[in-house]
């Protein structure tokens, strides 16, 4: 993060302190920080030491105020004092008072908010937090290729484009690629992307050039591209982040990160049929949400871990899969498959550091089975990169190639705040934080890089013919 930073800003001075990254530079940077991935929120401030706090807060104040008449002074302090933050806000609001009479308190909704974080005998005193691009810092998931191309050439830019920033957002370094016929308007995308990638270079394929080839030749772990382009298979992943989102959710990322919106229209075929793998937690409801709302047809599968989680945890699935059918007025096919057997067989004969990546492969060779039976075109899941040890971009990579059909994850680009959002606006979020058993089979310290060649030849010591079969064939259906 910090190299990211000094990357960007010239002539900045940065230190690390518990929590916090101090940049010292005396021109205005706001608008640099917030096109750095990462950043969750920063704020210009003032620093002073704690026996000059009260002279600084003075002078501040009166610099802040631009007519309010009410405020509130928020105090956190960091470190071992003989005074509480309470204290402080207490002494230094009667100061303010003092010095501006026609102010008054009011620390429910003030018109002026001045925060003051005190750290050992360092102050800092603000009045805004600037909202960041969030997200994991820059490369930090590793590297995918940008398909600056689609169907729609009407929405193309803008769906490549913000595509490949999502993907920016949660730490992955985007190669952006381009057909020699698309390369002129490319550029205008790369142009854009240097905002927030600024060493990102196009490179456009020849007429021979294969995607999946140019992409292991690039070390990319897979292919991003626009909504648009309809559901298709590669042999290496292809991530759709903005394949649940509607026009109206495009326009407004689209606004924030500077890019207008032609318009043109992105409805789903209706006839698309996804299975979606649901559990009882906050993402796969919102995954499924997002596609339903995009007129696809979703069969929900649940994989029942029992005896690793209980039987709460199946209940929470079916009641979040109720609610969605009321929500859309629409029936949804349920399955529910035991799992937990196929669990216990990698836990005693394969290495316990993979145990996730098994899973995740496992559950897809599930969801594969019944998607042939069902006629649909590809599996939906909740993950979003890099939120837990197993959605990393190596280990989605990996797990991807334990089937050959399509896997949707319209969440992949979101982080844990979008989502969480999401899921309260639809009513699935106090679903899914009923109490139940959390999976207690995870491992202490799972692989968060796992390699090919390593999980095949520990799965190659279970019969995973017999598993799956048998897992089907328990199969039960609501």
């Amino acid at each position: 993060m910090i190299e990211s930073i000094r990357r960007r800003i010239a002539g900045c001075k940065i230190s690390r302190e518990r929590g916090r990254l101090w940049i010292n530079i005396e021109r205005a940077i706001s608008s640099e920080l917030k096109k750095i991935p990462g950043i969750h929120a920063f704020s210009p401030c003032e620093r002073c030491g704690l026996d000059e706090l009260r002279e600084s807060l003075i002078k501040f104040t009166e610099r802040s105020l631009k007519g309010e008449r009410t405020f509130a002074l928020r105090v956190n302090r960091v470190g071992e004092h003989d005074f509480t933050s309470q204290d402080v806000a207490r002494y230094l609001g009667a100061e303010v008072l003092e010095r501006f009479p026609d102010l008054s308190v009011d620390l429910s909704k003030p018109e002026k908010e001045i925060f003051i974080e005190i750290r050992e005998k360092d102050c800092y005193i603000f009045d805004e937090i600037i909202e960041g691009m969030r997200g994991l810092p820059p490369g930090v998931e590793g590297k995918l290729m940008g398909l600056l191309s689609g169907e729609s050439r009407e929405y193309r830019e803008i769906t490549s484009v913000i595509s490949c920033w999502m993907m920016m957002k949660r730490g992955c370094e985007i190669i952006p690629v381009c057909s020699d016929e698309d390369s002129e308007k490319a550029i205008g995308a790369v142009e854009i992307l240097k905002d927030f990638q600024p060493d990102i270079r196009l490179r456009v394929l020849e007429g021979d050039d294969k995607m999946e080839d140019v992409a292991r030749e690039c070390g990319a772990l897979g292919i991003v591209c626009g909504s648009n382009i309809r559901i298709f298979s590669s042999s290496i992943p292809v991530y759709q982040p903005l394949i649940g989102f509607d026009d109206l959710k495009v326009e407004k990322i689209a606004e924030k990160i500077g890019i207008f919106n032609g318009g043109g229209k992105r409805a789903f075929d209706t006839r698309i049929k996804l299975v979606s793998l649901i559990s009882g937690g906050i993402d796969s409801p919102v995954a499924t949400y997002l596609m339903m709302k995009r007129g696809v047809e979703v069969i929900a599968l649940h994989l029942d871990n029992c005896p690793f989680t209980d039987e709460r945890e199946l209940k929470k699935s079916l009641k979040i899969v109720k609610h969605l059918e009321n929500s859309y007025a629409r029936d949804i096919k349920t399955y529910v498959v035991p799992n937990g057997k196929n669990l216990a067989a990698f836990k005693d004969k394969c290495r316990r550091k993979f145990q996730c990546i098994f899973c995740r492969r496992m559950m897809l060779r599930i969801a594969e089975k019944i998607a042939w039976e069902e006629g649909a075109d590809g599996i939906l899941t909740g993950e979003s990169l890099g939120q837990v040890a197993s959605q990393t971009l190596q280990n989605i990579s990996v797990i991807d190639q334990a089937i050959d059909m399509p896997v949707i994850r319209p969440l992949i680009g979101m982080d844990k705040i979008e989502i969480m959002d999401i899921a309260r606006r639809i009513g699935t979020y106090d679903l899914s934080i009923l109490p139940s058993l959390s999976c207690t089979i995870v491992p202490k310290k799972p692989a968060t890089a796992a390699k090919l060649k390593e999980v095949l030849r520990e799965e190659g010591r279970v019969d995973l013919d017999s598993l799956l079969e048998r897992s089907v064939g328990n199969v039960y259906i609501l």
